[in-house]
């Protein structure tokens, strides 16, 4: 500490504290380095969202974008809530679906790195499963090659409020697998509720906690939470369907049957600075990266196009890594290119809305301008 040679009433010293409260407000208040986009690039990202947005009837958006490794831009628009004329803003949460998927991908695999996850051992060692017809190992649920079936009928409307993540285990485990692990890829969220167990077997902690702990906290994901009906969640976007022709208030469910795998939700901002700390190598080592980022086969040797956790595309020559969420209110997309250091999320509140379109136009825009 130091000290200065005149009272606090003194003139100088007051205006001394306040500028050093104004610094500490802001180092708070933005505790992550931030790029910055010309007005050119910002214009053409705000155009494309509300062509967009009109084009597909999408009541509200919200983008972030990141350059550089280091968020850039977030912006809403439209109505987060059409009802109460609520506009959507860069602080809208929304569920992030199957974009979920990624997080849990991620917490399986530094448990990998850590030595408390074997990816060939079956998940018997790490979770209570019923024995199938061949072993089922982390890494087919990584993949989408355990045969274990995805929902049927009206599963995804559950308004079951679920304890932990093994819970909803009575809904499929006894089912027969849809084939033998590894012959197929089958995408499946049920997969996922499993894989998000044996992260709970491996590492001792609750899922949740797990995740917040190892991957939110590094990243700076201050929003990121499970969703929940019954819980009030600041900034929460209300969400819609369209039926036929009319906007209409989408139906409410309860997302804890599969946390693991399209449970969770937060603002677009939070997806690109996991992202950012995902490609900055703040979460798992380059060479469990490139397991993540490769594009797994069957054991015939057919192409899946998927990864651990993530689509794997090219486009331009560039590498995409990215996963799209889709679900009762809301559609969402993150996409991200490890060699150009660049990230977009687009989460809209419309059941059905092509993110994805959205998103790769934010990257041409990015990468065609001068920012990056």
């Amino acid at each position: 500490m130091f000290a200065i040679g005149f009272g606090l009433g003194h003139p100088a010293r007051r205006r001394l504290l306040v500028a050093c409260l104004g610094t500490m407000i802001a180092l708070v208040a933005c505790p992550f380095a931030a790029a910055d986009l010309s007005a050119e690039t910002k214009q053409a990202i705000d155009e494309a969202a509300e062509a967009f947005r009109e084009k597909q009837r999408v009541p509200g958006l919200s983008i972030a974008v990141a350059v550089d490794l280091e968020p850039a831009y977030e912006k809403g628009y439209g109505l987060a809530d059409v009802e109460n004329e609520v506009p959507a803003t860069a602080e809208s949460v929304y569920r992030l679906a199957s974009i979920s998927k990624m997080l849990t991908a991620v917490a399986a695999l530094q448990l990998v790195e850590a030595g408390k996850l074997d990816l060939a051992t079956p998940i018997q060692e790490y979770v209570e499963f019923p024995e199938k017809q061949a072993p089922i190992t982390c890494k087919h649920l990584l993949a989408h090659q355990s045969g274990i079936r995805h929902y049927k009928g009206d599963e995804v409307r559950s308004n079951i409020a679920y304890a932990n993540v093994s819970d909803p285990f009575h809904v499929f485990a006894n089912d027969p697998l849809l084939f033998a692990p590894g012959e197929k890829f089958s995408y499946t969220t049920y997969g996922y509720n499993v894989l998000g167990a044996a992260i709970e077997g491996a590492s001792g902690q609750r899922y949740v906690a797990y995740v917040l702990e190892h991957i939110a906290k590094p990243s700076g994901m201050e929003t990121l939470r499970p969703d929940s009906p019954y819980k009030l969640i600041p900034h929460r976007a209300a969400g819609y369907r369209m039926s036929g022709p009319v906007l209409v208030n989408d139906i409410s469910v309860d997302v804890s049957n599969k946390i693991p795998g399209g449970g969770w939700c937060s603002e677009a901002g939070d997806l690109v600075r996991f992202a950012c700390a995902l490609c900055d190598g703040k979460l798992l080592e380059p060479e469990t990266l490139e397991e993540m980022w490769t594009a797994r086969k069957t054991a015939g040797g057919d192409e899946t196009g998927y990864g651990y956790g993530c689509n794997i595309r090219t486009l331009d020559g560039d590498r995409r890594i990215s996963h799209s969420g889709g679900q009762p209110k809301v559609s969402t997309f993150l996409t991200y290119s490890p060699a150009q250091k660049t990230a977009v999320a687009v989460m809209t509140n419309l059941r059905g809305a092509p993110a994805r379109v959205l998103a790769d136009q934010l990257m041409a825009i990015v990468a065609g301008s001068n920012d990056k």
